[in-house]
């Protein structure tokens, strides 16, 4: 990022990843200054001037979007943006950009706007397998403390380390069901349990193959959005991918660049 007498300046929110980062660039010899700095803070604004280029990767939701709003408002010449994690906002609905998307019929509620994130190609096999077990034995679990609660619907359960994989799926409930405070009364037939959990992750995974056709347009259709508002306010604007979809799905980048004079924006 840095070439010749270029200086580049890092805001992060987190004083932990400024000191990593300032010791890294130091390490490299980089002419590079990080700043601990809350970007949706007001005074964030003047830490952008028109002669910067704003880079943002991966910057979730609003992050990026406040980005965008004051780089065009102070007139940057260039920016850069990978969006992600489209569902990070603080509005309980999706607050479109650009004229275009705000005359659109379509409604996004925090949860449809987590769809493009559901996509993972990063794990690795073991990964996946831990996931996939996790997932039945919750469903398995879930179906089992119906029948002791004698109520069908859900109970939420917390997040638990994978170490509790390692036990028997009955020891497994046993001990969910003692966080929860439920009494298991006789002998469940577990093997039954289990492998309806396992039956029922087959159905959630086949849902998900349906919701799975969405995901990229949908992705594609909130990048369209941030590339339109930034052409709305005088940029030409590039939309595409800045590394195959193995190393990352989020993978799309904007790449936008203030039109000169009165030449219109192509």
């Amino acid at each position: 990022m840095l070439h010749g007498d270029q200086q580049l300046t890092c805001l992060e929110y987190d004083p932990a990843l400024v000191v990593n980062g300032q010791q890294l660039s130091q390490r490299h010899h980089l002419a590079a200054t990080h700043l601990q700095q809350d970007v949706l803070a007001p005074e964030a604004a003047q830490a952008i001037q028109a002669e910067h280029t704003p880079v943002a990767l991966h910057a979730c939701g609003d992050l990026h979007v406040r980005l965008m709003q004051l780089a065009s408002a102070v007139g940057c010449a260039q920016l850069a943006i990978a969006p992600c994690c489209y569902n990070r906002i603080s509005a309980d609905c999706y607050q479109a950009l650009s004229d275009a998307a705000r005359g659109s019929a379509l409604q996004l509620s925090v949860d449809d706007l987590g769809l493009p994130l559901t996509e993972t190609v990063t794990a690795g096999a073991r990964v996946r397998r831990q996931r996939d077990q996790s997932m039945a034995w919750r469903l398995g679990f879930d179906l089992l403390q119906r029948q002791i609660r004698g109520r069908n619907d859900y109970l939420p359960t917390p997040s638990l380390p994978t170490a509790w994989l390692d036990k028997s799926f009955a020891q497994y409930c046993i001990d969910l069901a003692a966080l929860k405070n439920l009494s298991i009364i006789g002998t469940p037939d577990w093997a039954a349990v289990e492998a309806a959990g396992h039956q029922r992750l087959v159905e959630v995974r086949n849902l998900e193959l349906v919701r799975g056709l969405f995901r990229r347009p949908l992705e594609l259709w909130l990048a369209l959005d941030r590339a339109l508002f930034l052409t709305e306010k005088g940029y030409d604007v590039h939309l595409g991918t800045f590394c195959d979809t193995p190393i990352t799905p989020r993978n799309l980048m904007l790449l936008a660049e203030r039109c000169q004079g009165e030449t219109a924006c192509g």
